[in-house]
């Protein structure tokens, strides 16, 4: 387990007290670094990411050299260790990005596709999903702590739409991903969208105060999936998912 995060690291080390389980602290902008941390690996997931939108906004730079060049360094780490497979996960927000944010999660999974054509000896394959539903730092966990605090929830419109995935279904999906995908293919989950509003409605009560406060830069009101042409070279078989074919091959 390799991340930046220190106090997730020591977290995860008290939870999974496993003499198996090397936990690293690094940078995968370190390239030497990430050398170290698959030495002796087989199989790599990388979730490293800048994932906030303002963040990537205002930190554009470190959003690119983490979002895209980390993965750059996680491949060339991955076929100098002689990795069997490798899979990324990438964001529904990679679809006609708006913000820096998709514009890197997008340049990250072709990445990946055209670096698997130069190097097939390693497997490699992404998956792109939806917002992870309770996961830290999302609409679901502010929701519950302005609640608690008995303030009034911030929404930036009452129109807007996000798809969400339950942690149990991503976890499948990655695991079905892992084992059956290759070549670079991109695994997007068919998921439904949800108003944002519902969801406060749900959590909290129709009743409860709301305060409307605005679209933030480079937001969407609306996110997509999968654009059209990429259905068109897409595997329907499986009945939840799209599987997008490499069309760099």
């Amino acid at each position: 387990m390799f991340g930046i995060d220190e106090d997730s690291l020591w977290e995860s080390q008290q939870k999974w007290k496993n003499e198996k389980i090397r936990y690293l602290l690094g940078d995968i902008r370190n390239l030497r670094r990430v050398k170290r941390a698959l030495s002796g690996v087989d199989y790599v997931f990388n979730m490293a990411a800048i994932k906030h939108v303002p963040f990537c906004e205002y930190n554009p730079i470190e959003a690119i050299e983490v979002n895209i060049l980390g993965l750059n360094n996680i491949i060339t780490a991955s076929i100098e260790q002689k990795v069997k497979k490798l899979l990324h996960i990438s964001i529904d927000k990679a679809v006609n990005p708006s913000n820096i944010m998709g514009v890197s999660k997008m340049v990250s999974e072709r990445l990946l596709q055209i670096r698997w054509i130069q190097n097939p000896k390693i497997q490699m394959v992404c998956v792109r999903s939806g917002n992870v539903w309770n996961s830290r730092g999302s609409i679901v966990q502010i929701i519950k702590k302005l609640k608690d605090k008995n303030q009034p929830i911030p929404i930036t419109d009452s129109n807007m739409t996000r798809f969400f995935i339950y942690p149990n279904e991503l976890i499948s999906l990655i695991i079905n991903a892992f084992k059956e995908g290759k070549n670079g293919e991109i695994w997007v989950p068919k998921l439904k969208e949800v108003n944002l509003l519902d969801i406060v409605h749900n959590l909290v009560g129709k009743d409860y105060p709301i305060e409307i406060v605005g679209i933030r830069k480079g937001e969407k009101l609306h996110e997509e999936l999968i654009l059209d042409y990429e259905i068109s070279i897409s595997d329907e078989s499986l009945e939840n998912v799209w599987v997008i074919k490499n069309d760099y091959d």
